[in-house]
């Protein structure tokens, strides 16, 4: 959704239009991925799940050792102006931050750098996503990532290739994979359902610990719903009942189709749905 000309943006510690905001050319960040970022969903004008976003942003720039001059409430304080500036309703909210700017070298332990902080919103369809009511199409394809996508950078040239080929299949998105095991969506963690349990692929530093993945395992085992961590075999996520993604995105997206294939009878689960209502049921208790 194009966003509005007046729209909002924060840059190193100042507000700016759109249109007006800006970052050096010579930001590590532009120059070499050297960057990470979280997305919060934004429900009725509040952000879901902010405090685990936050964390994971602090353990990403941890394991780069990017300096973090800011508190978890500096910025929740900067993401609810923006929403409030912005007459966000539902949509999303993104963090960024960047080594910083320096003469463009492989190494940047010369001298200590000052990151470079974005903060945007943007407006999209969440609650009523017309695919998490009718499903989605996938396809699967190699793993081609580096082998730290555990840590939540910008470096998203292969998941852009992945979702893109999808497209152009005629799908919706794509499914990584890596020596016969399924590791994750390209922008979501993926789960299947078979004879009543519900499997996700164990945490690693082959995928990224997502945030409503958490939250639906946490959801789950509340609920007295069986759930397991551990690979998936391609054979296994092709003979599934139900397949479902999650994401901050998306929230719970339903699978209906695996490269040609149906899954199940090709319509939305029971268990998915339950899962759905449950998840929203969950989140909309705590949005902050």
């Amino acid at each position: 959704m194009l966003e509005k000309d007046n729209q909002k943006v924060y840059v190193n510690g100042e507000f700016y239009s759109k249109n007006e905001a800006s970052i050096s050319v010579f930001d590590r960040g532009f120059l070499f991925s050297d960057s990470v970022y979280e997305v919060s969903a934004v429900i009725e004008g509040k952000l879901v799940d902010w405090k685990e976003h936050f964390a994971r942003l602090i353990r990403s720039l941890t394991h780069l050792g990017i300096v973090n001059n800011f508190q978890e409430e500096d910025f929740y304080q900067i993401q609810k102006k923006l929403i409030k500036e912005n007459e966000l309703k539902e949509g999303l909210c993104y963090v960024q931050v960047t080594r910083g700017v320096a003469e463009r070298d492989f190494n940047f332990t010369k001298k200590s750098l000052l990151p470079t902080v974005v903060v945007f919103t943007q407006e999209k369809k969440i609650l009523n996503n017309p695919a998490s009511k009718v499903g989605i199409k996938i396809i699967t394809v190699p793993d081609d990532r580096w082998r730290r996508r555990d840590i939540k950078t910008t470096q998203l040239l292969a998941q852009s290739l992945a979702k893109t080929h999808a497209v152009q299949k005629g799908v919706d998105d794509s499914l990584l994979v890596q020596g016969g095991f399924i590791n994750e969506g390209s922008s979501s963690n993926a789960f299947i359902i078979k004879y009543g349990r519900i499997i996700t692929p164990n945490l690693s530093s082959d995928i990224l610990g997502g945030i409503t993945r958490s939250s639906v395992i946490k959801f789950c085992q509340i609920n007295n719903i069986k759930i397991e961590e551990q690979k998936i075999k391609i054979n296994h996520l092709m003979n599934a009942q139900e397949v479902f993604l999650t994401s901050s995105t998306g929230f719970v997206l339903p699978v209906i189709e695996i490269d040609g294939r149906l899954v199940g009878n090709g319509l939305v689960g029971g268990m998915v749905k339950e899962i759905q209502r449950i998840y929203l049921e969950q989140i909309k208790a705590k949005l902050s």
